[in-house]
């Protein structure tokens, strides 16, 4: 190996030895479901058995990925949504991105949305009461 063929290798074992304990610390996409909830124009959460998730608060920072959802995502037919305060309400949604913790109920990016069964979430015992 001559002398450029070495110091190359070396800087690529170099490069990959600092790249992959980033790529080991990226975070994974998780699935939480439980009550979603939008109260009010701009207030989106969705509470599971962890704790409430903030997806978009009224003037607040938007979750990156939150305004890409298609429109389908927010389909909850009519037996599936209690109405609350107009048409806002809460349903019951399973929702895919990436989170931090738990106590601050962060989002840090949603990749997917689906409407559930009202039933699912009060079958499941892990979850709070619905607040409404």
């Amino acid at each position: 190996m001559t002398v450029t063929g070495v110091f190359l290798f070396k800087t690529a074992a170099l490069a990959l030895a600092f790249a992959l304990p980033a790529q080991a610390g990226l975070a994974a996409d998780v699935m939480r479901c439980g009550w979603y909830a939008n109260p009010t124009p701009g207030n989106h959460w969705l509470t599971d058995r962890d704790g409430t998730w903030t997806l978009s608060t009224q003037g607040g920072p938007e979750v990156s990925g939150w305004m890409d959802l298609p429109a389908e995502a927010f389909a909850f037919d009519g037996s599936n949504w209690v109405e609350t305060n107009g048409s806002y309400g809460y349903g019951c949604a399973c929702i895919t991105g990436r989170f931090g913790t738990a106590e601050a109920g962060e989002v840090i990016h949603v990749t997917r949305m689906k409407a559930l069964p009202l039933s699912r979430c009060t079958a499941d015992r892990n979850l709070p009461a619905a607040e409404g």
